[in-house]
């Protein structure tokens, strides 16, 4: 095999890897970080607490926050889990809480 023909193949392979994580990984990408969920948090609060936003608007900020709040926890009990794991392979006991 010519190393342009594997090559190719090899693009191919990783990109039907990535076809398999496309709409996960999309999705993960779309969502903001961990910081950036606790600042629009920030900013949906003061929005919320001005006495001049309509409360129907209120109770679609208070959903749109706890639609945040929800994927935050989400993102920290993952990196929680990494740090475990990465302090179990270190040989480190892996019970103690982070």
């Amino acid at each position: 095999m010519a190393p342009h023909e594997r090559d190719k193949g090899t693009v191919y392979a990783m990109k039907k890897k990535t076809d398999v994580m496309s709409d996960e990984a999309m999705k993960e990408q779309e969502l903001p970080g961990i910081e950036e969920s606790f600042r629009l948090l920030d900013g949906l609060l003061e929005k919320i607490e001005d006495e001049e936003t309509p409360l129907e608007e209120s109770f679609r900020l208070y959903e749109e926050g706890l639609k945040l709040v929800k994927h935050a926890r989400s993102r920290i009990d993952r990196v929680e889990q990494n740090l475990r794991i990465l302090s179990e392979e270190a040989g480190e006991d892996g019970d103690e809480e982070i």
